[in-house]
């Protein structure tokens, strides 16, 4: 679907991108947040420093700290979508309850492959690539059936998808 915070389109072929850059993201606003703590304490213990220093520097530690939040709130989303093999636009169709429903959720997806495989689904089969933005994942992106998807599993057993 279309994400407008990055301006561009997140499917199969850059999700791993962008779960990259919420990551990193994430670990750039907190590495900021934490390491302006030395510069906040000296500015509330020097008696003379200068006010815009001191409103310049609360301003930013403000701002990275709600946006650390922020970004760390929305990985998480991500990763938590990620470990059931769930879209966005998924989440809000069968996680969200409807108006005129009883408010049950689904079940999971049937092209979930486990928690581990479903990281090797997005983020590459070789973990040591995982946190670099190379080695896509496996496949076309139009073809996710696989031995070890619930898919395949209830299409053997004669079950259907339903």
């Amino acid at each position: 679907h279309h994400c407008p915070w990055i301006y561009n389109c997140v499917g199969f072929a850059n999700y791993k991108f962008f779960f990259l850059l919420l990551f990193y993201s994430m670990l750039a606003t907190h590495f900021i947040t934490w390491t302006m703590l030395e510069s906040v304490t000296w500015c509330i213990y020097e008696p003379s420093a200068p006010f815009m220093r001191m409103f310049l520097t609360f301003f930013t530690v403000t701002l990275s700290f709600f946006l650390a939040c922020l970004v760390t709130a929305f990985f998480g989303f991500h990763i938590w979508l990620t470990l059931w093999a769930m879209t966005t636009i998924e989440f809000c169709e069968k996680r969200l309850p409807k108006k005129d429903s009883d408010g049950s959720r689904g079940e999971t997806s049937v092209y979930d492959l486990g928690f581990c495989g479903n990281l090797r689904a997005v983020l590459g089969n070789n973990m040591l690539f995982w946190f670099f933005p190379c080695d896509r994942p496996p496949g076309d992106g139009l073809n996710f059936m696989s031995d070890e998807t619930r898919l395949t599993k209830d299409l053997e057993s004669g079950k259907g998808i339903r």
